[in-house]
């Protein structure tokens, strides 16, 4: 029989449950590793999957200061939302006629170029009130962010321009999560100085901010007031050594709707990529890439079985339905419960191994599961 979730799921037993326990419990931790800084939670991508709304809802009754989001959308789905704390577009606007929007909607877009000034300062005048912005320097990752030395040129920009208020100075680190790596050291430094410079020209940023979770976990950016976790708040410890005993927030469920006996030389799903060494059982569960587990782990990934323990992920994962090999003793059957990724009890499948198995990383794991998995609250 199927389980009321599964029910309320339109009877395809798939369905990922959301831990808002574990949120807080992740912030706290975070905060613990953080002291004295304010935390500007990223719901971006739709909170990495979990759901942007419920998850900022849950965020900002623990404490969080401020959201980060990549764009215009995901700040004005928590805006309808009810959700009123600041909201920072870590991409800036993606066009000048954005402006009136964000200031209207009380929205922090990052400047990363000296060209993105002009269309908020219009905005401003527009509006008859100040346009707060950050401004973003590349000090490494060399994706967003203006060059160090087109900094002086935009604080004469400022300067010249009342209606604009910098209320924040940012880089991103691109190293933060390789715990030997000399890189964030580095940016740490040049940060440093060009906040120093700021200082020197008479601006005084409240939100200076440098760490995304790994460069939280591998300790805070001395001089900084405020960190940007985003996939630890979610459970996953990018450095994989802080030992900060982050908790999981989803698990990825579903349950057995297939389970037959086969003999040894059985070939199993699309080119016959698995072909049963000896007598066993393979279970079919309603699960495939169309949800988000992805077809690069077919035949290199262990899921659990919620009755005894983790079962090999055998044949190729197709859109809708995965295959199991559970063992010629097995006595697994129609309706089991199977945990593709997450914790049930005791069981524990973490969403890195899925990742590592598929060649890739928790963040695309998490923020890939469909549309179609139902999200169940719970905690």
């Amino acid at each position: 029989m199927l389980s009321a979730v599964a029910q309320r799921a339109g009877l395809r037993p798939l369905w990922a449950d959301i831990d808002l326990g574990a949120v807080r419990h992740n912030l706290a931790r975070l905060r613990a590793r953080a002291p004295g800084r304010r935390v500007i939670a990223v719901v971006k991508g739709g909170a990495y999957g979990h759901g942007a709304v419920r998850v900022a809802r849950t965020l900002a009754a623990a404490g969080c200061e401020a959201f980060g989001v990549a764009m215009l959308d995901e700040a004005l789905e928590l805006r309808a939302a009810g959700l009123a704390l600041p909201i920072l577009l870590l991409q800036g606007l993606h066009d000048p006629a954005e402006a009136d929007t964000a200031l209207e909607a009380r929205l922090w877009p990052a400047v990363s170029r000296p060209s993105a000034l002009e269309p908020l300062a219009a905005a401003a005048r527009r509006a008859g009130r100040r346009f707060p912005l950050h401004l973003k320097i590349d000090t490494g990752m060399g994706r967003l962010g203006m060059q160090p030395g087109e900094l002086a040129g935009v604080l004469d920009r400022l300067k010249a321009a009342p209606e604009l208020e910098l209320s924040g100075v940012m880089t991103h680190l691109a190293d933060a999560e390789d715990l030997a790596s000399p890189e964030p050291a580095r940016q740490r430094a040049r940060f440093t100085e060009l906040v120093n410079t700021v200082r020197e020209r008479g601006f005084r940023p409240d939100w200076l901010h440098v760490d995304n979770s790994g460069g939280i976990l591998r300790g805070p950016t001395p001089g900084t007031t405020a960190v940007r976790p985003g996939i630890s708040l979610y459970g996953i410890d990018p450095t994989q050594q802080s030992g900060l005993g982050l908790e999981p927030v989803m698990t990825l469920r579903t349950r057995v709707i297939h389970a037959k006996d086969v003999p040894a030389g059985t070939r199993i799903g699309y080119g016959g990529t698995f072909c049963a060494p000896g007598p066993t059982r393979i279970l079919t569960v309603p699960v495939g890439y169309a949800d988000g587990l992805p077809r690069a782990a077919s035949n290199r990934f262990s899921v659990g079985l919620a009755s005894s323990g983790r079962l090999r992920l055998v044949g190729r994962v197709s859109m809708d339905t995965a295959t199991l090999d559970a063992g010629p003793d097995s006595n697994a059957d129609v309706g089991d419960e199977v945990v593709i990724f997450g914790r049930a009890g005791t069981l524990l499948v973490p969403v890195e191994e899925l990742a590592t198995a598929a060649d890739t990383v928790a963040y695309e794991i998490l923020s890939r599961i469909g549309p179609r998995v139902p999200r169940v609250e719970r905690g």
